[in-house]
C-alpha cells in the first residue's frame, strides 16, 4: 500500500461522500480525535469502521452508492 492510498477518516468522508453521523466504528472511548482526523487509514478500513456505524449517503447516484469507491 502507498502513502497516497492512506488517509484521514475526515479527508475519506468528504472523498467518498458519506457523512459519519454516530461513528460507532471508531474509537469512541480511547482517543477519538485521533482516530478521526489524524490517523491515516486505508479506504478499506474506511468503510469497515463506516459499516457499523449510522451514515448519511450524499450521492445523487443512490442506485450503486459504492460505485466510485470501491476497488
Amino acid at each position: 500500500m502507498s502513502v497516497e492510498d492512506l488517509r484521514t477518516s475526515e479527508e475519506w468522508q468528504k472523498l467518498c461522500k458519506i457523512e459519519v453521523l454516530d461513528p460507532d466504528g471508531w474509537d469512541r472511548q480511547g482517543d477519538f480525535n485521533f482516530s478521526w482526523y489524524e490517523e491515516k487509514i486505508s479506504r478499506e478500513t474506511f468503510m469497515e469502521r463506516v459499516l457499523p456505524s449510522t451514515c448519511k449517503f450524499n450521492r445523487a447516484d443512490i442506485k450503486n452508492p459504492w460505485k466510485d469507491i470501491t476497488p
